[in-house]
């Protein structure tokens, strides 16, 4: 037995990827109550991934400096320009990505990633390790509040208020 084709989903049935059996009630179609909402969420989700831009202009106006505390870091010391200009760009390009909605899943992964990596790489191994600091805040708290903005993006994508909904349908 051959399933049915389903149609392309409508405005109410845009966060709904699978034909769910249980949404219907009766044969009728529980409509998205959420919708909007989700979609506003979704949109301030990613504008707040734009506060990294700053730190990435930052270095971007003193580059010599930041190319040589890569190069003081032992995964850096490798290439160090290389690793500076890959770090300047993620936390410049990406973030505009993902405020646009455009590539928002890859971008949102790519984002998680490096700021996993670089808690991983620059915060836990120091040898004065631990997990609260001064006033009782995770030391490396701001990559990890990276890393927990971007990483709901990369599972729902970036709604309807975006450039991949654009891409997608042809509308907003």
């Amino acid at each position: 037995m051959q399933a049915e084709p389903r149609e392309d989903p409508g405005p109410e049935d845009y966060h709904h990827d699978v034909h769910d059996d249980w949404a219907d009630l009766d044969g009728f179609p529980v409509p998205e109550v959420h919708a909007r909402s989700l979609d506003l969420g979704l949109l301030l989700l990613r504008l707040g991934t734009l506060l990294l831009v700053t730190r990435g202009l930052d270095k971007a106006v003193d580059l010599p400096a930041w190319v040589r505390d890569v190069d003081d870091h032992v995964l850096g010391a490798q290439a160090p320009e290389l690793v500076a200009w890959m770090v300047l760009l993620g936390q410049v390009a990406l973030p505009v990505l993902l405020a646009l909605g455009l590539f928002t899943r890859p971008a949102a992964f790519l984002l998680a990633a490096m700021m996993a990596a670089t808690w991983v790489l620059t915060v836990y191994p120091r040898l004065d390790y631990t997990v609260l600091g001064e006033g009782g805040a995770p030391t490396g708290e701001d990559s990890l509040l990276y890393l927990a903005l971007a990483l709901p993006l990369v599972f729902t994508g970036a709604g309807r208020w975006s450039l991949d909904a654009m891409r997608a349908t042809g509308r907003p």
